[in-house]
């Protein structure tokens, strides 16, 4: 994979007065990843994050509200996405839960299966309609950032194929590119180049990643 960067935080957005962490993402959400079920989650949430289809399908014809967010802020079906659950996805929507539900901070299932790496449910919400450049989050990140981030090639690769904008930024003026190359990821970001990215400046991205980039562009 290579050697992963430190982000020179001394080049900022000179627009921003705050450095945010583009590797921040729904953490408490990300926590049920490796096997972390709170106190708070609700039956319908815990179902979703187990992938148990049929617990889910019990509470659904019990009336569970599809759109109800757990105390972290989190729908089942955001949950479902991270966890790679797509039976259980399909379901949700086949049962009403709007695709562009979103958490607390903002993000869709779009952009927690991207960042947490199942193609597979990928497929099954952009062939529902979950739009790819979707920004309207605190973080004002697309569903490609998190993918580029996190190595997800295969999940770039597909996004890239469904017109999401290679050059897309996120609050702090980065683009999946630079989030590739932060975490060393040189065959995503070699991807990206293919697709038109091209490496920021370093008064932006600091000297260190501005070299390691443009010598692979």
């Amino acid at each position: 994979m290579g050697r992963v960067l430190e982000r020179d935080t001394a080049h900022t957005n000179p627009d921003q007065t705050e450095i945010v962490p583009v590797n921040v993402f729904i953490a408490t959400v990300a926590a049920l990843i490796i096997g972390v079920m709170p106190s708070w989650a609700g039956p319908l949430h815990d179902a979703a994050k187990d992938g148990d289809i049929a617990r889910v399908t019990q509470l659904l014809d019990k009336g569970s509200d599809l759109s109800e967010l757990d105390e972290a802020g989190e729908p089942a079906l955001i949950i479902a996405s991270l966890a790679g659950h797509a039976d259980v996805v399909a379901l949700l929507l086949d049962r009403g839960a709007d695709i562009e539900v979103r958490n607390k901070g903002g993000l869709t299932a779009l952009h927690a299966a991207a960042y947490g790496g199942n193609l597979e449910v990928v497929k099954l919400l952009v062939a529902e309609g979950a739009d790819v450049n979707d920004r309207k989050n605190f973080y004002q990140m697309s569903p490609l950032h998190g993918a580029a981030e996190e190595g997800r090639t295969e999940i770039v690769a597909f996004l890239l194929t469904n017109n999401a904008d290679v050059e897309v930024t996120e609050r702090n003026g980065y683009t999946p590119l630079t989030q590739a190359g932060w975490r060393a990821h040189w065959d995503t970001a070699k991807l990206l180049m293919a697709a038109g990215a091209v490496c920021q400046k370093a008064e932006l991205v600091g000297e260190p990643l501005y070299k390691e980039c443009t010598k692979r562009q």
